[in-house]
Order: structure tokens, then C-alpha cells, then sequence
């Protein structure tokens, strides 16, 4: 069927040489270029996109950020062995005209991802990948490639100039996934059909670095690099349940680390109300105020803090802010237990 075909499309050519009986019989060209050229446009999947690959490099992209969606919907900190992420994830450049960047960049791979198993059902195949050209959604893998990386390379050159280079394991996890995805739709295409889905690819470049910089561009002018320390207004009544919690967290040794700057822990504190302050057992880890790439206090570094805040009960280290229900669990369980947060947030 194959070769039916490809003798159909061949143009009609009045000085063409003569074909040999077995050229006729078996379809086979002895001319090597024209037989290179029928084999490029008979066969466009002997180079093929690895669609279920590019699946799975995208669903990876996509489960990291809906992960870090939906710690930031929910206020919650990350799991992360470096403070980089949170430094990333709280600043300004983690939003997109208001809007988290992790759920865009969610969006996208499950695009991607959509996209690729689509093609791996349908076999990828359509009128232009038969006349050699980048199917539909080749062009769209390319395109989605294109704007994935394209982030990823924004957020590399962030990491590496407004960040000072910190560590932040799920932005290098993402470039990855970002760079590899392009790199093997890219591979899988070949340059007859790369060629022809550059166009497209190119206007999601320039369009997405657009976006970019115009939603940067202000930021960059009024970044944050130094923070007197300041001491926050607690202004809520507390109870005798706070006041009494507090006494007991004290005298336990328990500690909360935290940062004056940092929302999650005066949300914290007022929930213990202002009465309790006086008992409450909190360690500041920033008390000379803040600058770009300072150290954590020695006390929170020796408790190896990574988020604000952390709690330390009975030995035990719990990230992010608790109810006085919960910290009256932590406080109950004796050393040695696994912390009740961490098992109810593991259910």
C-alpha cells in the first residue's frame, strides 16, 4: 500500500531516466537521494516523538507542581532540604499576574502530557505527517516544549542573579523535565518536520519570554534586599487555654523558630493572642533584621531549620503553623512517638 502510494504522488517527469524491471516489479529506486526522499516522506515514524516518554516527563512536571500548588493554596510549607525553595516559592516571582506559578506551570505539562497520549493512541499520524510535515500535535508538543523550557530558563537565570544562587531543588527537578521534554520531542521530530513546526515553536518563545518580562519587568526595579528588624503587633485577646499551652510548650523545652518577616509565624502567635507572649516559648531566627543571603541565627541553624515556622516538641520537628488542638498533641506525645501532624497529614 506503501509504495502504491508513493508512485501515485511521484510527479510525472518527461526526461525522467528509465526504470529498470525491478524498480517497476518491487517499487525499489536505484537512485539513492530518491529513494532517501521516498523513504523520508513514506515513512515520517522512522524518526518518531516517543510519546509515551514525553507522557511521563510532563506527568512527573505536573505531580511536582501540583504538589507545590497545593502547598500554596493551602499555606502550607514545603518539603524541601534547603531554605532556597521557600524563598522562591515566597517571593514575588512565584506569581504571574497574581497568579501562582506552579499552577500555570500544572497547566502546562498536563497539556503536554494530554497531548502526548493523545498521539500515542492515534499513532501521531495525520495528512501532513504523511507529506512530511510536523503532524498537528507534533507542533503542538514543540510549541508546549518550547514554552516549558523557555521558564525554566527564566527561572535558572533568577535563581542565579536575584536568588544569589540558592538551592531550590524543585526549580532544578522542573528545568529538567522542562529542558528533557523539549530536547525528546525535538530529537523525535527530525529536521524535515522540525522545520516545519519552527514557526510555531518560535512564536511560543518569543510570546512566553513577552509574558515574562512584562510581568518581571516591575519587580526586578523594587526587589527586597534588606529588612530591619521590626517586632510585630500581636493584637489578639488570648485565652486561658493559650496562655496555659504556652506555659506548658515553655516548660517543656519545646520551641517554635521562626522570622519576623515571615506571615505564617505571626499568624502563629495570634493564635496564642497577645497575653500569651510573655510565656511563649519562640526563638527568632533573623534578630538583627534580614539581608539577602544572611545565615539563619546559630540557634536555628543548630536546629536545622528550613521553613518558618518549625516547631520542636519532645524532640520532634513539625514545619508550619498548628492549632492549639494540635500542639496539645505534640506536647502529649511522649519522645520517641511519631509526631500526630505528620500522621494525620500523611492520611
Amino acid at each position: 500500500m506503501i509504495r502504491a502510494s508513493c508512485r501515485q504522488m511521484a510527479p510525472v517527469q518527461l526526461d525522467a531516466p528509465p526504470v529498470s524491471v525491478d524498480e517497476q516489479q518491487n517499487g525499489v529506486s536505484s537512485d539513492p537521494a530518491a529513494a532517501a526522499a521516498a523513504a523520508d516522506v513514506a515513512s515520517p515514524s522512522g524518526v518518531s516523538v516517543p510519546y509515551t516518554l514525553v507522557a511521563c516527563l510532563a506527568g512527573a512536571g505536573a505531580a511536582e507542581t501540583a504538589y507545590l500548588t497545593l502547598s500554596k493554596l493551602l499555606n502550607s510549607p514545603v518539603a524541601c532540604p534547603t531554605s532556597g525553595c521557600e524563598s522562591v516559592l515566597s517571593s514575588p516571582y512565584a506569581y504571574i499576574f497574581g497568579v501562582p506559578l506552579p499552577l500555570l506551570g500544572m497547566l502546562a505539562y498536563v497539556g503536554v502530557a494530554a497531548i502526548a497520549v493523545s498521539a500515542a493512541r492515534g499513532g501521531g499520524a495525520d495528512d501532513d505527517t504523511r507529506a512530511g510535515d510536523a503532524s498537528v500535535q507534533d507542533t503542538a508538543l514543540l510549541a508546549g516544549g518550547t514554552v516549558l523550557a523557555t521558564c525554566a530558563a527564566a527561572l535558572m537565570y533568577l535563581l542565579q542573579t536575584v536568588f544569589s544562587g540558592e538551592v531550590c531543588i524543585y526549580c532544578y527537578a522542573s528545568a529538567a523535565l522542562s529542558t528533557a521534554t523539549l530536547l525528546v520531542v525535538a530529537g523525535g521530530l527530525g529536521l524535515r518536520r522540525l522545520q516545519s513546526a519552527l514557526v510555531p515553536s518560535s512564536a511560543a518563545l518569543f510570546a512566553t519570554a513577552a509574558l515574562l518580562y512584562t510581568a518581571y519587568g516591575g519587580i526586578a526595579a523594587s526587589t527586597i534586599t534588606e529588612i530591619d528588624y521590626y517586632r510585630a503587633l500581636i493584637d489578639t485577646e488570648s485565652t486561658s487555654e493559650s496562655v496555659g499551652l504556652a506555659r506548658r510548650l515553655r516548660d517543656a523545652g519545646a520551641r517554635m523558630y521562626g522570622a519576623f518577616w515571615c506571615s505564617h509565624c505571626y499568624d502563629q502567635k495570634e493564635t496564642f493572642g497577645a497575653g500569651a507572649m510573655g510565656e511563649f516559648p519562640y526563638v527568632e531566627c533573623f534578630p538583627d533584621g534580614w539581608k539577602r543571603g544572611m545565615e539563619v541565627a546559630p540557634a536555628c541553624s543548630d536546629a536545622n531549620v528550613q521553613a518558618f515556622p518549625t516547631w520542636v516538641i519532645n524532640g520532634r520537628v513539625v514545619e508550619g503553623e498548628l492549632s492549639l488542638a494540635a500542639l496539645e498533641d505534640e506536647l502529649e506525645t511522649p519522645a520517641g512517638e511519631p509526631s500526630p501532624a505528620a500522621r494525620q497529614k500523611s492520611q
